[in-house]
């Protein structure tokens, strides 16, 4: 409410729209913190996992608007002696909550969706999968847009050192990316869809980046 008050009563809103959309992409990631705080009180085997909560699109990038998604990319390690299917039959359900917690209405009316459909596979693929897993799919199946959303992922909550072993593994396969063929005229041509959806009497004060295509 603060930053909102702040906003509209600003001199010249668009003057501080950088520091609305980077309260509001911190405001979202302390919420999803918030969500698995209370995800692990209610699970006992969430020593089994080190989940990091990825940022992506507008949230990755700090430009969160108040009716953006939170676009999101769960990665986790197994903690201690788990194996990896306990890691991440324990992250699943740690994800699952956190969303939870922000997007579905309760005491409160809920505060952003949630979005984990920029995940390898999209809605078809897990949830939650380790850092091994990640980096082969990207090696080997993912889609040029793909790498393109991943410009702007950064560790939002959850295990920040696994969120920061995600960055380092997925940022130099974004720039590899590059030499594939036709990889710019694919990403112009992302561009201009993306450009195509957006209500032409919003289009001035939209920031619009490349997603998932429609």
């Amino acid at each position: 409410m603060r930053v909102a008050a702040e906003d509209l009563f600003h001199a010249t809103p668009p003057a501080i729209f950088p520091e609305v959309g980077a309260a509001l992409a911190d405001l979202a990631g302390a919420a999803l913190e918030a969500g698995l705080a209370v995800a692990r009180a209610d699970l006992p085997t969430h020593h089994h996992t080190r989940l990091a909560i990825m940022g992506m699109g507008k949230c990755g990038g700090r430009e969160l608007n108040y009716v953006s998604d939170v676009d999101v990319i769960f990665v986790a390690e197994p903690a201690g002696d788990a194996t990896d299917e306990q890691s991440i039959k324990a992250a699943t359900r740690l994800a699952a909550a956190a969303a939870r917690a922000c997007d579905r209405p309760g005491a409160e009316p809920p505060l952003w969706q949630v979005d984990a459909n920029l995940r390898p596979e999209g809605k078809d693929g897990a949830l939650v999968r380790n850092l091994a897993s990640h980096q082969a799919y990207y090696e080997r199946w993912a889609e040029s847009w793909e790498f393109q959303a991943l410009l702007k992922a950064r560790p939002i909550a959850g295990d920040r050192e696994i969120g920061e072993r995600y960055v380092e593994a997925m940022q130099p396969m974004v720039w590899m990316a590059v030499e594939r063929e036709g990889f710019v005229q694919g990403a112009q041509a992302m561009r201009r869809r993306v450009e195509d959806h957006v209500p032409a009497e919003v289009a001035d004060r939209q920031i619009a980046w490349c997603g998932r295509p429609s």
